[in-house]
């Protein structure tokens, strides 16, 4: 496909936007699905480099949510904090679904 543009005399940043970015689209929503959950959900460098108050993470606030509830037994505020958590997620993949299945089985083509 590549060559067959070049030879039509379609230029490179042409080619790269009307051939190779389509073909690649569902792989990099995919990733960025993937990448997004992965920094969402990140604990550890937040807990390390976050040293203000005003600087920590959601994952930082649950788990100090979670400390500060041990010993109670009121677990809605931290269902509640949980699904608020979750609503982002769920929204980036269920609207990038497609592309997140199609570029999870764009390889696995036999034939």
């Amino acid at each position: 496909m590549e060559e067959s543009a070049i030879i039509d005399g379609c230029g490179e940043f042409r080619m790269f936007a009307r051939i190779m970015l389509p073909l690649v689209q569902p792989g990099l929503i995919c990733i960025s699905v993937f990448n997004f959950v992965s920094i969402w959900n990140e604990y550890m460098l937040a807990l390390v480099f976050a040293s203000k108050q005003n600087l920590r993470t959601i994952s930082l606030g649950m788990y100090a949510l979670k400390d500060s509830m041990m010993y109670t037994s009121n677990w809605g505020g931290l269902f509640a904090a949980i699904v608020i958590m979750l609503i982002p997620t769920i929204i980036i993949f269920l609207t990038l679904q497609k592309y997140v299945i199609q570029g999870l089985t764009l390889g696995a083509v036999k034939g």
